[in-house]
C-alpha cells in the first residue's frame, strides 16, 4: 500500500521552528503530526527598517501618534528598548536580543545593505549546523520531493493603509505608482517586486504589506537544499499575519457585522489583527513582549484598549489566540478582562481539518504552522489568501527541477521514436495497405450512391407533400359523408312515419336537437323509436287553422347506429393512402 503523500508547513519563530505535517484524504485534510525544533544557532538578518503601522491620514512618522504611545507606556518602537527579563534582574545573552527594535532616527539605506556571500548561520561545521538540521528532520518524510509552505515570522512585515482614494475605481498601473512611491518614502530604495504585495478592500482602502528581505525560512530552506540536495518545493511564502487571515476565513463562519482581534503570541513578541467580517480592518504595531515576558498579557490588553480608544477599531465582539502555548492562563485572563468578549483559541473546522484526540492539547501551539501546511496542501485556506512573497526565481527553480527528469525522458523518447514508428509501420504495412484500398473503393461506391440519395430525398419530400393533401382531403370527405349519411337516415325515418314535419334541425357536439309538428299524436313516439338513444322532451297540444296539431322536441344522440357507414370503401383508401 502506498502511503499518503504529506504536506508540510514550517513556521520560523525566534529561535524555533514549528513544523505541521498533513495528508490529503478525500475532501478533508488530517493533521498527523507536529514538532518544534531548537535551532542550532540564531538566524541571522539584516536590521529591519521599523515603521508605524497606521492609518495614513498623516506622514508615517507622525509626532502625534508616538505622543499618544507615550501617554499610554506603548512606545514599542523608541530605541534600544529594554526586556522585561533584564529588568527583573536577570542576563540574557546577544543572540537573545537578535529581534531587538531599531531606533527610526538611526535608519539609513546602509542597514538595507546585505552581503550576498553571508549565510543565515555559521558554516563551520555542516554536522550542526541549521540547515542540517532542517535536512535531517525533512528526510523523515517520505517523500522524493517534499511540498512544503514556510512562514515571514510575525512582525517583519509592514502593513499601510491607504483611504485617501477609492482605489478601486483607478487602473492597475496608477496604483502601482502610487505604491511604489510609498516603498520608496519608507525604504528609500526602489522597491523590489518581490519584497511587497497589495490588496484593495471592498470599500477601497489600498493595503500594502512589505519587508525588507527575503523570509529567513525561505533562506534556510533553500541552502539546505544547496548543502545537502535536498529535494523540496516551495509552495508559498506567507507572513504569519496572512496566514491568521486565511485561517480565520477559511475554518470560522464569516460575518461582515463581527469585529474579530486576531491574536498570535509568541516568545519575545506578539501580533495583533483586527478583521471586520473578512476584511482586514487594522493591523497594531508589533508587540515585543511575548511568553517570556512576565506581564506580557497586561501589555496585550493595554495594547487593545488602546486601539479601541483611538477609534482605529471601533468595536470589539470577538478574541480568537493563535499559537497559544499556556493554554487557559491566556484565554482566562482575556476572559475575565473583557466579560462581554467571546474568547477563544483558534478553533478548526472538522469538516476541513482532523486530527487525532492525542493531538488535541498541543494543537493551539502550533496553529500557524497548520495553517501553513494546508497551505502547501493547496486546501481551500489559499482561496483565502491576500499578501503572498513567493519570489518569481523559486518559483523558476522549481519548474526546471521539475522538468529535469522529465526532459531527459522526453529526449529519449523523442531518440527513439523514429525506430519505433518505423517498426509498427513494417509491421503493419501490408495492413494499411488494406484499409487504403478499401477506403478508396468505399469512397467509389459512396460517389455512385450520391445521385440517388439526391433523388431519394426528392421523392421524400414530394410523398410528404402529398401526406399533407390526402390528410386534409380525408378529414373533409369525412364529415361530408358522415351528414349526408346522417340526414338521409333521418329522411328515412320521418318518411316512414308520415303526417310529421320538421321545423328546425339543430346540431350541439355530437346530439342533434329536432322541433317539428305532427297531425297525430301517435306519429310522434313512433318517429322516436326509430332511434336507438332518443329523449323526447315535450309534447304539446296547438290548433291551427281550425284544426289540432301536435308539436315536439326531441334530442337524438346517435341517428346512425353503424358509424362505419361513416367510412365507406372510397375513405377507407383514401386514409390508407395518406398513412403509408
Amino acid at each position: 500500500m502506498f502511503k499518503p503523500k504529506e504536506y508540510i508547513g514550517i513556521s520560523l519563530e525566534g529561535d524555533s521552528i514549528k513544523v505541521a505535517r498533513v495528508v490529503s484524504e478525500k475532501n478533508q485534510l488530517r493533521l498527523i503530526r507536529v514538532d518544534q525544533l531548537t535551532l542550532v544557532e540564531p538566524i541571522k538578518k539584516a536590521q529591519p527598517a521599523s515603521v508605524l503601522e497606521k492609518e495614513p491620514a498623516g506622514d508615517v512618522f507622525d509626532d502625534d501618534e508616538l505622543d499618544a504611545d507615550l501617554i499610554f507606556g506603548l512606545d514599542d518602537d523608541s530605541p534600544d528598548p529594554e526586556p522585561e527579563s533584564k529588568k527583573e534582574g536577570s542576563s540574557k545573552s546577544s543572540d537573545d536580543d537578535i529581534f531587538g527594535e531599531i531606533d527610526l532616527d538611526d535608519l539609513d539605506a546602509d542597514v538595507f545593505s546585505e552581503d550576498e556571500n553571508e549565510d543565515l548561520v555559521s558554516q563551520s561545521d555542516d554536522s550542526i549546523s541549521n540547515e542540517k538540521l532542517i535536512y535531517d528532520y525533512l528526510t523523515t518524510v517520505e517523500s522524493d520531493n517534499k511540498q512544503v509552505a514556510v512562514n515571514i515570522p510575525a512582525g517583519d512585515t509592514v502593513f499601510q493603509f491607504l483611504s485617501d482614494l477609492n482605489y478601486s475605481e483607478i487602473k492597475k498601473k496608477e496604483v502601482l505608482e502610487i505604491l511604489e512611491e510609498k516603498l520608496y518614502a519608507l525604504y528609500n530604495r526602489k522597491p523590489n517586486e518581490e519584497l511587497y504585495d497589495f490588496k484593495i478592500r471592498d470599500d477601497g482602502t489600498l493595503i500594502i504589506g512589505s519587508v525588507d528581505n527575503e523570509s529567513p525560512t525561505l533562506k534556510l530552506m533553500l541552502q539546505a537544499g544547496e548543502r545537502f540536495n535536498l529535494k523540496s518545493q516551495v509552495q508559498d511564502v506567507l507572513p504569519d499575519e496572512s496566514v491568521m487571515m486565511g485561517m480565520y476565513r477559511t475554518h470560522y463562519e464569516m460575518n461582515s457585522e463581527i469585529i474579530t482581534a486576531l491574536l498570535q503570541i509568541g516568545k519575545k513578541k506578539s501580533r495583533l489583527l483586527f478583521m471586520k467580517g473578512d476584511q482586514l480592518l487594522q493591523v497594531s504595531p508589533v508587540i515585543n513582549e511575548g511568553f517570556d515576558h512576565k506581564n506580557y498579557l497586561s501589555t496585550i490588553f493595554s495594547k487593545i484598549l488602546f486601539q479601541i480608544d483611538t477609534g482605529e477599531v471601533p468595536a470589539l465582539d470577538q478574541l480568537i489566540i493563535f499559537n497559544n502555548g499556556n493554554g487557559k492562563k491566556v484565554t482566562d485572563f482575556f476572559q475575565s478582562s473583557f466579560s462581554e468578549l467571546n474568547v477563544e483559541e483558534f478553533a478548526f473546522n472538522s469538516d476541513k481539518l482532523l486530527y487525532e484526540e492525542s493531538l488535541t492539547e498541543i494543537v493551539p501551539f502550533y496553529t500557524t504552522a497548520i495553517g501553513l501546511a494546508e497551505i502547501a496542501a493547496k486546501g481551500d485556506i489559499r482561496k483565502n489568501i491576500d499578501l503572498s512573497f513567493l519570489p518569481s526565481y523559486v518559483v523558476d527553480q522549481q519548474k526546471i527541477f521539475r522538468l529535469q527528469w522529465h526532459g531527459v525522458l522526453l529526449l529519449v523518447l523523442i531518440g527513439l521514436s523514429p525506430i519505433i514508428l518505423n517498426f509498427f509501420y513494417q509491421q503493419n504495412s501490408a495492413e494499411i495497405d488494406s484499409l487504403q484500398l478499401r477506403s478508396n473503393q468505399l469512397n467509389m461506391m459512396i460517389a455512385d450512391v450520391n445521385p440517388l440519395v439526391t433523388r431519394s430525398e426528392e421523392l421524400s419530400q414530394e410523398l410528404s407533400l402529398m401526406q399533407d393533401q390526402l390528410n386534409l382531403l380525408r378529414e373533409l370527405n369525412e364529415d361530408n359523408i358522415r351528414w349526408t349519411v346522417t340526414m338521409d337516415r333521418f329522411n328515412r325515418a320521418l318518411q316512414n312515419t308520415g303526417s310529421t314535419w320538421i321545423t328546425s334541425f339543430r346540431q350541439n357536439d355530437d346530439v342533434l336537437m329536432v322541433d317539428g309538428y305532427s297531425l297525430f299524436k301517435d306519429r310522434i313516439p313512433l318517429l322516436a323509436g326509430q332511434f336507438e338513444t332518443v329523449t323526447l322532451l315535450n309534447v304539446r297540444k296547438q290548433e291551427l287553422r281550425e284544426r289540432d296539431i301536435f308539436s315536439f322536441s326531441m334530442m337524438i344522440r346517435e341517428v346512425v347506429d353503424d358509424r362505419s357507414l361513416f367510412t365507406p370503401g372510397e375513405s377507407a383508401e383514401i386514409q390508407q393512402a395518406s398513412t403509408q
